[in-house]
């Protein structure tokens, strides 16, 4: 009916939660990717990287409330 899979939906709500603790909490990202359920820091570095364009990282340094 809306034109999105379950996938995309779960994808979105990850994305989304990521960027909110990367903004607002000083979790490390290990501590982040571990929360969200990634295998590695390293292969959630990529999936973020691949959606937003940028790293976790350089997201944080962007964004961060701290």
């Amino acid at each position: 009916m809306t034109g999105h899979t379950a996938l995309e939906y779960i994808g979105e709500y990850v994305v989304t939660e990521a960027k909110s603790l990367l903004s607002s909490t000083n979790m490390d990202i290990q501590q982040i990717s571990n929360e969200l359920n990634f295998p590695s820091q390293s292969v959630f570095g990529k999936y973020f990287k691949r959606v937003t364009d940028m790293s976790p990282k350089e997201y944080r340094k962007r964004t961060s409330l701290f």
